[in-house]
């Protein structure tokens, strides 16, 4: 069996952005043999020490106090590396998830790992901007990006623009490069039948009938949720009855970095109820905070919106397209190609901008023609199920972590 050591700030029962991920690929690894240890902080709000998720063994380490991120990570990573180095003829790979950044320590600690034949794997889960500045600065920026990869065997990024936009901004080979998309169980998400969804709507305390948009994000200022609320109106003046639920985490987390990103946050969060109690129906509007059971609010629901400025490639658009949801998206920095992982324009989903009156004019195209709604959620259910299934993502990253050993570690491709 080969073990998968992830170094993460973060972790069950956080679960934030890869973490989230990562749990649930874990039980497909495993049955191909597989496993995934964690190395994560030992929080406050922490109990014990070592414990199970979903088939993942957790290791949570007591850290010296006042470390930064990156210091934190790179302890995590120290940890990983040592056990790797007491576990003699076993194959392991080590993948840091969570803040990073590249300083002369963070990568002579990568490098001894490496330079002791422990593959090291990056999996990237927000899309860089490009250098900017004058041409020197931006070949120096360049030069920077490609020595802070270079410690790592492999790049994992989950969209074909992910994997472009760090060639440009790193200069570093395609070969290095493995695009494989977020896997999404379709056995868990996947379309109902009406009847069902009405019982299903009854049991989470939302109405029988009536139009519901639901977007699903953390109430964070990046991920848009003012410009969808800036748009209910425009909607519910066309459909009164309609109700637009927000799930996703809607207060300043404790795991929120420094003083002034939980000040934001804690403003932001202000200003989304503000505008909501400002609309002619604020109970139109249902903050659902966060669930363990998102896929039956996606089931529920009646189409998808989503109105980020920065992603990777989130997992709830394409969720939401493999439950059956017929999706407005607007087009983040880092939104994937016409035909990529989200299929095409006007054939799986339906393009706007970031102003409010482009998201209301596509929410109302849905709304306003069930049979546009029907047509755009089957073909998007049909997509995800074609081309990024859990099975076929499972088997890429075995692939790749299999390529990084040969049968005896003393020959391990470089």
């Amino acid at each position: 069996m080969l073990e998968l050591y992830i170094p993460a700030n973060l972790f069950y029962p956080e679960l934030p952005g890869g973490s989230l991920q990562y749990s649930r690929y874990a039980p497909f690894l495993r049955e191909r043999g597989i496993s995934l240890t964690v190395f994560t902080p030992k929080r406050k709000h922490h109990e014990e020490n070592e414990t199970e998720f979903k088939t993942i063994r957790i290791i949570r380490k007591t850290l010296p106090s006042g470390l930064n991120t990156l210091q934190e990570q790179m302890a995590l990573v120290e940890f990983a590396g040592e056990s790797a180095m007491g576990s003699s003829g076993r194959r392991i790979v080590i993948q840091p998830i969570g803040t990073f950044a590249n300083t002369p320590r963070s990568l002579s600690q990568l490098w001894k790992w490496r330079l002791r034949s422990i593959p090291l794997v990056r999996h990237f889960t927000q899309v860089p901007r490009p250098p900017e500045g004058t041409a020197v600065s931006k070949i120096r920026a360049r030069f920077r990006e490609r020595i802070g990869l270079s410690p790592f065997s492999r790049l994992l990024m989950c969209s074909s623009e992910m994997g472009r936009a760090f060639q440009v901004a790193s200069g570093i080979s395609g070969k290095r490069i493995e695009v494989i998309p977020n896997g999404i169980d379709d056995t868990v998400f996947h379309p109902i039948e009406a009847p069902a969804k009405r019982a299903l709507r009854t049991s989470l305390g939302l109405p029988p009938t009536g139009p519901i948009v639901l977007s699903v994000s953390s109430i964070i200022p990046r991920k848009g949720i003012d410009l969808l609320v800036a748009a209910w109106e425009s909607v519910l003046q066309r459909h009164p009855d309609a109700l637009l639920v927000l799930v996703g985490s809607n207060t300043v987390r404790p795991t929120v970095g420094n003083p002034e990103a939980r000040s934001n946050v804690a403003t932001y969060l202000e200003s989304i109820r503000a505008s909501v109690a400002a609309l002619s129906r604020p109970e139109s509007v249902r903050f659902a905070g966060e669930v363990e059971n998102v896929q039956d609010y996606y089931r529920a629901a009646d189409l998808f919106a989503f109105a980020s400025l920065q992603e990777g490639l989130p997992s709830a658009v394409m969720e939401a397209m493999s439950s059956g949801l017929p999706s407005v998206l607007a087009p983040f920095h880092g939104f994937p190609a016409p035909g990529e992982e989200y299929g095409s324009p006007n054939l799986h989903y339906v393009a706007s901008t970031h102003e409010p009156d482009s998201i209301a004019t596509g929410m109302l195209r849905l709304l306003d023609s069930v049979a546009d709604r029907k047509r755009l959620g089957s073909e998007a259910a049909k997509w995800i199920r074609n081309t990024q299934q859990m099975d076929q993502a499972a088997d890429r990253l075995v692939s790749v972590y299999e390529s990084l050993w040969s049968p005896s570690p003393s020959s391990k491709k470089a």
